[in-house]
């Protein structure tokens, strides 16, 4: 495997190449229903090929949300980039600004690269095993202050909110607040909300970026019983988690 630093440029350049494609592609969108009823637009497409044609000049091979490898080729893979060309789908498709191209590199089941950008405002937030995370050019910081300020703020899904969100909220009185897409792990990242509980199943490549960006900054993703939560190319649905903006802050909630 390359140099991390060489392969994490290399996912940057594509997801700001997809970016700007994805924009484009707004003015003339057209759009479809998958088999399993969930949207599919033109941008997806164009952003998934920008992606896959970057990422596989490494010899990685890539499992996209809109190119899912076949079980031969996923069996026994232990290194994968796992992408999801456009989440917020539904969200585009209304006019939202909340939605992102998210990348990841699992290698032996857990992310060890990753990023989230948004094309709306273009940040990015990108990070590896080895780098602290970073905000565009900058090491991503939380100001102490203001996450006190918001870290009884807990995110809850635009198209999925259910009855146990609300009562985890009334029972720690955490004030919810709306965001669509991955850009949630982005609203954790910076300290402007302290939770994101979900219980039901995801797509793993909705997830696996937030999940090693929080981590690698100082917060806590997992599994309820706090154990890792695990990637393969064969399994595409992730377990219930939990995720803090920062680590100490779990305690309160198990």
């Amino acid at each position: 495997m390359q140099n991390l630093d060489t392969l994490m440029q290399i996912a940057i350049d594509a997801a700001n190449k997809a970016s700007v494609a994805i924009i484009e592609e707004r003015k003339h969108l057209k759009n479809w229903e998958k088999d399993d009823g969930t949207a599919l637009t033109s941008a997806d497409l164009a952003s998934n090929e920008i992606l896959n044609e970057s990422l596989k000049k490494t010899d990685i091979k890539v499992l996209s949300e809109e190119k899912i490898l076949s079980q031969k080729e996923s069996e026994n893979l232990q290194t994968f980039w796992l992408i999801d060309p456009l989440d917020g789908t539904s969200g585009f498709l209304k006019g939202s600004n909340e939605f992102c191209i998210m990348i990841s590199l699992i290698d032996q089941n857990r992310p060890i690269l990753s990023l989230i950008k948004n094309p709306s405002n273009g940040d990015i937030f990108y990070g590896h095993s080895h780098t602290k995370v970073y905000k565009n050019d900058q090491i991503l910081s939380i100001d102490e202050k203001e996450f006190k300020n918001n870290q009884f703020k807990a995110l809850l899904s635009v198209n999925h909110l259910n009855s146990e969100d609300l009562k985890f909220a009334k029972k720690y009185d955490l004030e919810a607040i709306n965001i669509g897409s991955g850009l949630k792990f982005c609203v954790l990242l910076e300290g402007k909300a302290g939770i994101y509980r979900r219980l039901e199943r995801l797509n793993i490549w909705d997830i696996a970026a937030g999940d090693f960006l929080v981590n690698q900054n100082g917060g806590f993703m997992g599994m309820l019983d706090q154990k890792p939560i695990l990637y393969n190319a064969l399994e595409h649905r992730s377990q219930f988690f939990i995720c803090v903006s920062q680590k100490s802050f779990l305690k309160d909630f198990l």
